[in-house]
């Protein structure tokens, strides 16, 4: 009988038509500003809750959360101490994996965690129903957060949520539910800006009469960071020393790393996301004697739902490589490689142009149609009280949701909810108006 594997538990959004989260007005993200090329970038949105006149909800406190977790989960062959295989120039073929001792391995961790306090009744200790409330919030992303991430359907993912919980009285008097919770998945998307050159190069040049080098090359990159959906061109020269030698044909690809890690095991994928091959016979040798030749290898980076951006966590790094190898004839071939890094990149005039200017919730305040009834509660005074095989894919191809991560990020508290004029005074339904500093 087949053995069967469980796949990982995915977090699911819960919705209310009566409270719910929605962009600050006139916005399309709860992100504002580039994150990642900017310091100072927030996360903003209001929440707001609707009820009736007929039936309110009785509440004593309503408080919004912003949580990033990081989670794996991944099958292989369990054989402790197992080396995992080599780079080389293949990928794993199907006789690298047994189906045999198959086992599952998961890891999860907070990787932020802030909330705050948007409304508090009155009056200490009771409740106060409420039909109508619109209460914006806003958090400062720090600046080493890393940005959602999904791959092979789940096997890894960073992903951020946006909750809310209502304090409130149980419907029901025999009740134990005095909570009244929702939750939102909320994409973070890091950017860079696009970075000045920073060329390198392979090079082999023969000099003098002694020729330890049957064929000398020169091989370019004007940076070692590249952008999803650019093109890039690698100009590669060629100059045979030794008239038996000859080339059959040139290739330049860009290869993704994946690595999957728990606390004990760890395991690895790789594949090409771009991949250009060029015939010796589609090369012209530029010089009569043609023993050099010179091509511009044009690479266009597949756009960011194929490709994973680079990145390093706790749990899961993404790396890449760009790999130049001379396929020879009567010689050993040629193979150069070179670790780069895949971002999500914005242009320095578009990052100029995009204006960082941050609402404060009393901002967005004065653009809401803000309504707040409230009905007295009869009841105000109620006291509440070891290492794997090569990964064995559960899944199908990588798929990114939202294009850097480090190992450890503190959490922190980023938001306080005052009044400016009354920084004492925590905002409640009868309050005029509520901001954060």
């Amino acid at each position: 009988m087949a053995q069967q594997t469980i796949g990982p538990k995915v977090p699911r959004s819960t919705n209310s038509k009566k409270v719910f989260f929605a962009f600050s007005p006139g916005e399309s993200s709860f992100q504002r500003g580039y994150f990642g090329a900017h310091p100072n970038v927030y996360l903003t949105g209001v929440l707001h809750i609707r009820y009736t006149n007929k039936k309110p909800i009785f509440a004593r406190k309503v408080e919004v959360s912003f949580v990033g977790k990081e989670s794996v989960f991944f099958a292989g062959t369990l054989e402790e101490g197992q080396k995992i295989k080599e780079d080389d120039d293949d990928d794993f073929s199907d006789d690298d994996v047994s189906t045999e001792t198959l086992s599952t391995h998961s890891a999860k961790r907070t990787i932020f965690s802030s909330s705050t306090c948007l409304w508090r009744s009155q009056s200490k200790g009771s409740y106060e129903g409420v039909t109508e409330l619109d209460l914006p919030f806003r958090f400062k992303l720090p600046e080493n957060l890393p940005p959602s991430l999904y791959m092979d359907k789940g096997c890894g993912r960073i992903y951020y949520m946006l909750k809310a919980k209502i304090s409130r009285r149980p419907i029901d008097p025999d009740s134990r539910n005095y909570e009244k919770k929702i939750k939102i998945f909320c994409p973070i998307v890091r950017y860079t800006v696009i970075p000045p050159q920073a060329p390198s190069r392979w090079l082999v040049k023969q000099e003098g009469p002694a020729l330890p080098h049957a064929v000398g090359y020169d091989v370019s990159l004007n940076n070692s960071t590249f952008g999803s959906g650019l093109s890039y061109v690698v100009p590669i020269k060629l100059t045979f020393h030794e008239p038996q030698i000859y080339l059959k044909k040139i290739f330049v690809g860009i290869k993704e790393y994946h690595e999957l890690r728990t606390d004990k095991y760890e395991t690895a994928t790789k594949r090409y996301i771009v991949e250009e091959t060029i015939n010796a016979e589609n090369i012209i040798s530029t010089s009569n004697s043609e023993n050099e030749y010179s091509l511009d290898v044009k690479l266009s980076i597949p756009s960011s739902r194929n490709l994973v951006y680079s990145v390093d966590s706790t749990y899961i790094t993404v790396s890449h490589k760009i790999k130049v190898k001379f396929h020879l004839g009567k010689a050993p071939n040629i193979k150069l490689s070179k670790f780069i890094n895949i971002k999500n990149m914005v242009s320095a005039k578009e990052f100029s142009r995009e204006s960082l200017k941050v609402e404060t919730p009393a901002m967005i305040q004065q653009k809401l149609p803000f309504k707040v009834d409230i009905v007295k509660n009869k009841n105000s005074n109620a006291h509440i009280s070891k290492r794997l095989s090569p990964f064995l894919p559960m899944f199908n191809k990588i798929h990114i949701i939202d294009p850097k991560s480090q190992k450890q990020i503190s959490m922190q508290q980023l938001l306080h909810l005052t009044d400016y004029e009354n920084p004492n005074t925590v905002y409640n339904s009868r309050s005029p108006r509520c901001s954060i500093k």
